[in-house]
């Protein structure tokens, strides 16, 4: 159970947290997505109190992870997913989704589409996940999610994109994709914060969360050039959203980078738990 999730009964909750241990998404070699969701329960217990805000624990609660160990197919996993999610799904509660490879994203969003018509998406990834490729997985889903209407472009803003391919880069230009790199958010974090939090301002928002768009080592695919979570926190800690949910995803567990991703949950409960 996620240390700071101490609520009885998740009707009372006002935060559900559920881990989605699917890693027949990726195509990387390391296949050990699977076990992020247990590692960073393992973790919140290193992480105490928050600095942002005061998180009340009776208002979390830990659902435990899905089951897919039976599942075997990469198609199967997306409709098991999306059917779990949807079983316990509550528009008026915020979810915390544990990865699992990115591609859990992509059923994740598709259950929110059918509870919230207009949403807008918030990014954090070193890869834009475009990549043309002929199915959906962890390096195509969000161009899958726009074919399928699933997603606006015009409603999509990626933070931290340091590695994109030829065909990403011409995708983003072609569907007018928002997107800002490393480099301009280290040169001036305050300006990109203040067009995030215009472009966002009173509107409802997920965020995704891929931990490779840190410069920490603590992702999959390890990029040296990143983002540092006191950016994250930046273009964050200012927003006037209504955040519908967030995932954290393709974590590369270890101590130093479990206790990252713990920390960036518990933090950001608290800055979007405003009704406390």
């Amino acid at each position: 159970m996620f240390a700071h999730a101490q609520a009885k009964d998740r009707k009372r909750a006002r935060w559900i947290i559920f881990g989605i241990p699917q890693e027949l998404g990726s195509l990387s070699k390391v296949k050990n997505y699977s076990e992020g969701p247990e590692a960073i329960r393992e973790a919140s217990y290193r992480i105490f109190d928050t600095i942002f805000r005061d998180i009340d624990p009776e208002l979390i609660y830990d659902f435990g992870d899905l089951e897919l160990e039976d599942v075997k197919s990469l198609e199967e996993s997306y409709n098991v997913i999306e059917a779990e999610i949807k079983k316990i799904y509550d528009p008026k509660k915020k979810f915390v989704f544990l990865g699992g490879d990115h591609s859990i994203t992509y059923s994740i969003l598709k259950v929110i589409k059918e509870f919230h018509d207009e949403f807008n998406l918030l990014f954090f990834d070193a890869h834009p996940d475009c990549h043309p490729d002929p199915y959906v997985n962890y390096q195509s889903f969000v161009l899958y999610l726009i074919k399928e209407g699933v997603i606006a472009p015009e409603k999509t803003i990626m933070v931290g994109v340091s590695n994109l391919s030829f065909d990403e880069k011409r995708i983003l230009k072609e569907y007018g994709i928002r997107y800002y790199t490393p480099f301009e958010i280290w040169e001036d974090p305050e300006k990109v914060s203040n067009e995030i939090c215009n472009a966002l301002e009173g509107k409802k928002v997920y965020i995704s969360i891929d931990i490779d768009v840190f410069d920490c080592g603590c992702g999959h695919w390890l990029e040296p050039f990143g983002i540092r979570p006191y950016h994250y926190f930046k273009l964050i800690k200012n927003l006037n959203i209504d955040l519908i949910g967030f995932d954290l995803v393709e974590l590369y567990p270890n101590e130093f980078c479990e206790n990252l991703a713990a920390k960036l949950i518990v933090e950001t409960i608290a800055i979007f738990d405003k009704q406390n």
